[in-house]
């Protein structure tokens, strides 16, 4: 009896099993790209702008932008009955202290920043002067709620608060003249002299002024 021995298994070319591992490489690639509208490639994420928002950039603003004038109306006041310069404590602080010629309101050129507003809002500029030679100058204009609003915004950033004058009230600085500004409602009253070294200076004149402009602002 004959015995057989087993036969081995075929074999695959090898050949053969180069193209199918070829053939399995290129498909997994295929379906690993995306393509874009139009059959072109996606392009990579990275590559895309990032928007405003995902960059934390700030939109900046206008740079034509003009803030709107500010609307006023002309206002002519009686000096004397603006400040009564023999009121009050008034001849302690400033003796001898009488009227001035002050410049035209309209002539805004003739006057500083604080007080040109006044006279660019046709409104009412006043001066005075005492024995020893010192000026307390004051002006007052009538503006709309909007306008006021806006001055407001300005003084905020610009001078210090002081709610000692009964109304909304600013006093700054400006060299050696002391600014007090107050914004009865519809007015700015401004009040300015060297004599005025912080807020309590012009706290006098201040509330004389206003004791005249009245409240809400008549006068």
């Amino acid at each position: 009896m004959s015995s057989r021995r087993p036969r081995p298994p075929a074999r695959v070319p090898s050949v053969v099993v180069a193209a199918s591992a070829l053939a399995l490489g290129a498909a997994a690639l295929t379906g690993c790209t995306t393509s874009a509208p139009g059959g072109g490639p996606a392009s990579p994420s990275t590559s895309a702008a990032p928007s405003p928002a995902a960059s934390g950039a700030t939109p900046t603003a206008d740079p034509g932008y003009t803030p709107p004038p500010l609307v006023s109306s002309p206002l002519a006041l009686d000096c004397a009955a603006l400040l009564d310069p023999a009121a009050g404590v008034l001849p302690t602080l400033w003796p001898g202290l009488a009227a001035a010629d002050a410049p035209d309101a309209p002539d805004a050129d003739a006057l500083d920043d604080a007080l040109a507003p006044v006279a660019e809002a046709d409104g009412t500029v006043c001066d005075w002067v005492d024995a020893a030679g010192d000026h307390v100058t004051v002006g007052v204009a009538a503006y709309d709620e909007a306008s006021l609003t806006a001055i407001a915004n300005d003084l905020v950033a610009s001078s210090n608060s002081v709610p000692s004058y009964g109304v909304e009230g600013y006093f700054s600085l400006h060299g050696g003249t002391g600014v007090a500004r107050a914004l009865p409602t519809g007015r700015l009253v401004v009040a300015e002299s060297t004599t005025f070294a912080e807020p309590g200076s012009a706290e006098p004149v201040m509330t004389q002024l206003l004791a005249a402009v009245g409240e809400g602002g008549a006068g």
